[in-house]
């Protein structure tokens, strides 16, 4: 069974939310993404159960993303993570401690778990663990063109206990595996962790631009033994390939991770920044998808993002009814 999702943010008032799921409704959708931030956490936290308690009732499976969260994560957001715990953030060769979060603190993981406390009590069906990065990987925040992390006081220690050895001050082919390392078992102590509260996990890289790679480590983390779903979210605005063979490559390399793992793949198709004139771009997408056999589609996002101006298309009522009409009318040709 196929199913239409698109991730919603940006919007806590409960009345317009209201408003916004019921089109949806009416228009097909069957999934829905709520962005969980830190903001959210602090300002939000009853209206964000509210809302997500809303979709369900509505009719929604729900998935939420720790939007932004120690800049780690996935999403336009701001995080404050790391002025009441710079201990547990990264460090630079150099020493310079940044706004990041480290994945191999126990505060930040600490940290994580409470937030997967506070969305399983909102009600969340799935975590989706969105486009987890190292500093300089991606994100908004910028280090040094030789810069890199992290050479924190924990990543230290378990480099000494990984390899026997003090962690160099120079970039090598150790340091590269250790911190593939740590972002799996990161992933495994939280996906384990979720799925303990009753919550389903979701784990999405996001792919390279520069190059057409799959690194070895997105098929470890889909192998993970509390991952259900594989993603993958091949935006190709902004990338140097062709949209249909930026889509094409990891599409395949998702299916083929996804059958492999015994993981379901899930295509995340983009709906933002779609300039005007290319919306048929996003209805390709939805095809390469669907002929290499996914079924469960996501689009970012609600209304091609149209409140947002750092991110809405050009058109964006006609990008985003470009996904939504090409998804169902895929649906309704395989049951024809």
């Amino acid at each position: 069974m196929a199913t239409m999702g698109v991730s919603y943010f940006g919007n806590r008032m409960i009345q317009h939310v209201e408003r916004d799921l019921k089109e949806l409704k009416a228009k097909g959708f069957t999934d829905i993404l709520h962005t969980v931030s830190e903001n959210d956490l602090k300002f939000y936290r009853g209206t964000m159960e509210e809302i997500i308690q809303l979709s369900k009732e509505i009719g929604f499976t729900v998935t939420v993303s720790p939007w932004s969260i120690g800049l780690v994560f996935g999403g336009e957001a701001f995080s404050e993570f790391h002025i009441h715990h710079p201990e547990a953030c990264q460090v630079t060769q150099e020493g310079k401690r940044l706004p990041q979060a480290c994945f191999n603190h126990p505060v930040f993981r600490g940290f994580m778990k409470k937030w997967a406390d506070a969305v399983s009590g909102m009600g969340a069906d799935y975590i989706l663990w969105d486009e987890p990065h190292w500093a300089g990987q991606g994100g908004w925040y910028f280090i040094g063109q030789n810069e890199w992390t992290c050479r924190c006081e924990a990543c230290r220690d378990s480099f000494i206990k990984a390899f026997g050895c003090d962690m160099p001050a120079e970039w090598n082919e150790d340091i590269e595996q250790f911190r593939k390392d740590v972002m799996i078992d990161f992933l495994d102590e939280l996906s384990k962790y979720a799925f303990g509260l009753g919550v389903k996990n979701i784990v999405c890289f996001f792919p390279n631009r520069e190059k057409l790679i799959v690194p070895p480590e997105w098929e470890k983390a889909a192998g993970l033994e509390a991952v259900e779903t594989f993603a993958t979210d091949p935006y190709w605005a902004g990338s140097k390939f062709a949209a249909e063979e930026f889509v094409d490559f990891y599409v395949k390399a998702a299916m083929d991770i996804a059958g492999r793992t015994g993981t379901k793949p899930q295509l995340y198709i983009q709906n933002f920044r779609i300039p005007g004139g290319k919306e048929s771009d996003i209805c390709s997408a939805v095809e390469i998808g669907w002929k290499n056999g996914i079924r469960d589609f996501y689009t970012w996002g609600f209304n091609s993002c149209a409140h947002m101006s750092f991110l809405r298309s050009d058109h964006p009522e006609k990008a985003f009814k470009a996904y939504y009409e090409t998804v169902l009318r895929k649906v309704g040709c395989s049951m024809a």
